[in-house]
């Protein structure tokens, strides 16, 4: 297939609520959406920065990304694909026009990009629900929701309040989820490796399964989860050598998101070089298309990995109903392509 036209134009990203991370607070931004065409088919990806990190604007994504579609007509979609990686792009670029290129060769093969990849793919995905609310009382109450819609993992946002707070939020998660709920912690870097071991010594080590990104220095990870007797998981967002930092820092369990690393290839590639860690695949708090992708990479992965964090639909402002979560998953578009619905925005 060659490439007749491909653009790029912008998109919102309207959040239902704002979240409070340990690195401030996300809400709306703004993105771009990539829109490429190969004969009669058309395939889109979507990209937008990362909240909390400090990696290119938007306004440095429009141009990139349009330099790239000037350029594309009559390319192969085969050897855009190939060339990507030649093509000075950053990661939060390249995912887009990776995302439209495989949704391209999807629909030309009339499936799903999971089932394109490997034909076998996982066609729902277990997710971890997000949460996010300040008061211990509101973070019991959305535990015990979240459990009776059949979750079977939780991840608390913590390191945005009182050191104290916290402590009394993960004891309410905890007994909220009960033993059978694996919770999670992502500080988000804004502990210190003394407060880590405080809060857990505090909490007890057996009420939580990980915490990620506990400090923000991920070189002592390793060294907290022999003191603290609890995993250390390290997100590989804005990392330039993702290798070389799972291997400094020691730890069992890496979480990814597609866009940080630049594609659904790199999550793929990456979990079969880390066959022996535990694989955990990330929404950027995206709109339908990116946490579609989200989704395909996360279908690809072995079965032992997950569950995933990709109950991030909800936050969404007008997001497909399909893509949320139902009885502690999620369903993977079943194609053709990426995603085919297309709600309306409000």
């Amino acid at each position: 297939m060659r490439i007749t036209s491909a653009s790029a134009t912008p998109i919102d990203i309207r959040l239902s609520e704002s979240l409070p991370t340990g690195a401030g607070g996300i809400g709306d931004r703004g993105g771009m959406r990539v829109t490429i065409t190969a004969e009669d088919l058309s395939g889109v990806g979507e990209t937008a920065p990362i909240p909390g990190q400090s990696g290119p604007k938007l306004e440095s994504l429009a141009s990139e990304l349009s330099r790239w579609c000037e350029g594309a007509a009559d390319r192969t979609v085969d050897g855009a694909l190939d060339g990507l990686d030649d093509d000075d792009l950053s990661t939060l670029s390249r995912f887009a026009l990776h995302t439209a290129l495989i949704d391209l060769q999807a629909r030309a093969a009339d499936t799903s990009v999971s089932q394109w990849l490997r034909a076998g793919a996982a066609s729902r995905v277990r997710v971890n629900a997000l949460i996010g609310e300040s008061s211990p009382a509101a973070v019991h109450a959305r535990a015990v929701e979240l459990v009776q819609q059949g979750i079977s993992a939780i991840k608390l946002k913590v390191g945005a309040v009182d050191q104290s707070l916290d402590i009394t939020r993960i004891v309410a998660a905890s007994e909220a989820a009960g033993s059978d709920v694996e919770l999670r912690l992502d500080a988000n870097g804004a502990w210190t490796t003394e407060a880590t071991a405080r809060i857990i010594g505090r909490v007890g080590k057996h009420r939580v399964s990980y915490i990620e990104d506990p400090t923000p220095d991920s070189s002592q990870f390793a060294m907290l989860a022999e003191q603290t007797g609890v995993d250390v998981a390290i997100d590989l967002t804005g990392t330039s050598d993702p290798d070389a930092d799972i291997e400094a820092a020691g730890v069992n369990t890496v979480v990814v998101k597609p866009a940080a690393l630049g594609g659904i290839d790199r999550v793929i590639s990456l979990a079969e070089r880390h066959p022996e860690r535990r694989v955990i695949v990330s929404s950027s708090i995206d709109r339908e298309v990116g946490l579609a992708a989200a989704l395909h990479a996360a279908a690809v992965l072995s079965p032992t990995a997950g569950p995933h964090g990709l109950a991030t639909g909800r936050l969404i402002r007008g997001m497909d109903p399909a893509l949320l979560v139902a009885n502690g998953d999620v369903r993977v578009p079943a194609g053709p392509g990426i995603w085919n619905e297309t709600p309306e925005q409000d």
